[in-house]
């Protein structure tokens, strides 16, 4: 009988090919989410209610939100796999934390909480008080975009398969607040909504990608069973 040593090991199904699937089933649902919210369709109360990403509270808030949390959790299983002596094994649960506050503030809106509390004390009158969340957190979130990108590449691996769609996840999450501070309205036009909401969710399911596949190459192996005596 074989025994695992110190340190994560991977489920036994969870291989290159589930988890390039997992992403594609993701990608295309983000697909079809951005073309229903540029077809008529969007116009029924019903769908919109469910599906308008310009809404709170939604099946696409909810999905986000629960996205975020899985990769989290792969996060946390990283930082387990690594040995809680690891450097890397703390930076990775510092990720898993902070993904586990980026999934609360998908169902708790607290980046435009934040931007309603900027507006009393900074008394902005010619900006939505909404909006001042990219002017108050646009730039701390640019700078740990920027610093999650170096580690991701160094750490996973600049020319893996799961290095690039880390890099590439992060860098479309990077262009969120671009694309936000384009519409002060923060309603408006709504291709620009789409095109931002459709970035976030493709850079959600691509790092779930990168963690899945990050898992998958680094399976621990097992060590052999001792030999029979004599």
């Amino acid at each position: 009988m074989t025994r695992p040593p110190h340190g994560f090991e991977a489920p036994s199904g969870l291989t290159r090919a589930v988890a390039l699937r997992v992403v594609g089933v993701l990608l295309v649902g983000h697909v079809l989410i951005a073309a229903l919210n540029l077809s008529p369709l969007i116009d029924s109360y019903t769908v919109s209610l469910l599906l308008d990403v310009n809404l709170e509270g939604t099946m696409v808030v909810w999905l986000s939100s629960a996205t975020l949390l899985v990769i989290a959790a792969l996060a946390f299983l990283a930082g387990w796999r690594a040995s809680a002596e690891s450097r890397v094994g703390a930076w990775w649960r510092v990720i898993g934390a902070g993904f586990v506050l980026l999934s609360l503030d998908e169902t708790a809106s607290l980046h435009e909480r934040i931007g309603e509390k900027a507006a009393r004390v900074l008394e902005v009158d010619w900006l939505p008080s909404l909006y001042l969340w990219v002017i108050v957190l646009g730039p701390i979130a640019m700078l740990a975009a920027v610093w999650m990108l170096r580690w991701f590449g160094g750490t996973l691996g600049w020319r893996s398969v799961q290095g690039r769609l880390a890099t590439v996840g992060i860098a479309l999450w990077m262009a969120v607040p671009v694309l936000e501070a384009l519409d002060p309205t923060l309603g408006g036009p709504r291709l620009l909504v789409v095109i931002e909401e459709t970035a976030e969710g493709f850079g959600e399911a691509l790092m779930l990608g990168a963690l899945l596949l990050h898992l998958a190459a680094r399976r621990a192996p097992v060590e052999p069973a001792p030999a029979p005596p004599g």
